[in-house]
């Protein structure tokens, strides 16, 4: 994807995993992707963060899928990533919230530490993995200064009256799709009618997808057998248990087809537009230090910049700072990232500034969410974003 030479989601009662979020069960032990496009919710207890370094969270409990083993123990970030943050000159403590564990979807974060742009800004940036209790709240009354999370469960905050805003998109397309085993038949929406869907449970963006997909094919829950298997789609498709699963996009598909198991896929982006992952925070801090968010803003998506032009480059460098993300089986993990890259960008933004986040995006997905009775109440999408600290200096779609 070019770049321009200038260089530079349910309610807060729904169980949701964060970017999306958002961990989805491999059944071996590689390192699984988290589920992107879902925000946390669990154990309240915070990770002590050492500065300079990556950690992970205590196991989540009732419904979080599990850590890989690589996983459980506080990694250490690369000496090389953190040389420039140790210099003699003070800096900002952030603290980013990101998913479960160390993954590969992560890549653009590592590459921002791994290359110095995080401490370029002055920033030095602590990774807090794990569960939140109630992390939109926690944004909300800044005690974390920025995570990742969808831009429905953004939405749906802000229409409980919770003060964030999403402040850079990191996915433009929202990365959750529809597998189904081969010889079930299952080629679009309508197919699905009396067929068996397998997803987590009643909540997140594999729950919003299901409701996407449903409507598309002029379908209610009543015509199709919901089975809630937690985080093990991959499993319940390979063993014939459901004829179908809501997965996300770069995670399952990919490695099913790497088992040798025939699926066709249906991607929810092909249905509906809906704000996907991004770069959120307080409203608080955008107005009292709008400085700090500018300069947030860059590095991530300088980062973000990096990843999509290099994907394989950006893979070595998310394993310098997150060991744990290689996993297993790195080739898998190499073709997850792959994979990932390709919702990053959309035919919708070209030539917009890298972050952008595309009003009409969101317009359509507050119009689905309060059809599909997803929001607490109407509101007016664009108070949920902004684009002011996104800058074509850092490059363009």
């Amino acid at each position: 994807m070019p770049f321009s030479k200038s260089g530079r989601s349910l309610s807060g009662l729904l169980m949701v995993v964060l970017a999306l979020s958002i961990l989805t069960a491999c059944g071996d032990n590689t390192a699984t992707p988290v589920p992107p496009a879902q925000a946390t919710t669990a154990s309240s207890n915070s990770v002590p963060l050492t500065t300079g370094s990556v950690t992970t969270a205590p196991a989540a409990t009732t419904g979080t899928p599990p850590a890989t083993t690589a996983a459980a123990a506080t990694t250490a970030v690369n000496a090389a990533t953190t040389a420039a943050s140790n210099s003699s000159t003070p800096k900002q403590e952030i603290t980013l919230a990101l998913g479960y564990i160390p993954n590969v979807q992560f890549a653009h974060m590592y590459v921002a530490l791994e290359k110095g742009y995080f401490a370029e800004e002055g920033l030095n940036v602590k990774i807090q993995y794990g569960t939140i209790n109630d992390l939109m709240a926690v944004v909300g009354q800044g005690k974390i200064q920025f995570a990742q999370a969808s831009g429905d469960e953004v939405l749906q905050a802000r229409a409980q009256g919770i003060p964030i805003t999403y402040i850079a998109a990191i996915y433009q397309k929202y990365p959750v799709a529809l597998a189904a085993l081969k010889d079930r038949n299952i080629n679009k929406p309508a197919d699905l009618k009396g067929k068996t869907v397998a997803i987590p449970g009643p909540f997140g963006s594999n729950y919003t997808g299901l409701k996407v997909l449903l409507a598309a094919g002029n379908l209610t829950q009543d015509d199709v057998k919901v089975q809630s298997v937690g985080f093990t789609q991959r499993e319940v498709l390979q063993q014939g248990k459901a004829d179908a699963a809501v997965v996300f996009s770069m995670n399952e598909p990919v490695q099913l087809r790497k088992a040798g198991v025939e699926i066709n896929t249906i991607e929810v982006s092909s249905l509906v537009s809906l704000a996907s992952i991004g770069l959120i925070t307080s409203d608080s801090l955008i107005t009292s230090n709008p400085e700090l968010v500018r300069k947030m803003v860059r590095a991530v998506t300088r980062g973000l910049k990096d990843t999509i032009a290099n994907p394989d480059d950006a893979f070595e460098r998310t394993i310098k700072v997150a060991p744990d993300a290689r996993g297993a089986d790195p080739e898998l993990q190499k073709q997850v990232l792959k994979a990932t890259t390709g919702f990053m960008v959309a035919d919708n933004v070209k030539g917009q500034p890298l972050g952008y986040v595309d009003p009409k995006v969101w317009e359509a997905s507050e119009k689905f969410l309060l059809e599909q009775k997803l929001l607490a109440s109407k509101i007016d999408p664009s108070s949920a974003y902004t684009n002011k600290f996104v800058n074509a200096d850092v490059g363009k779609y």
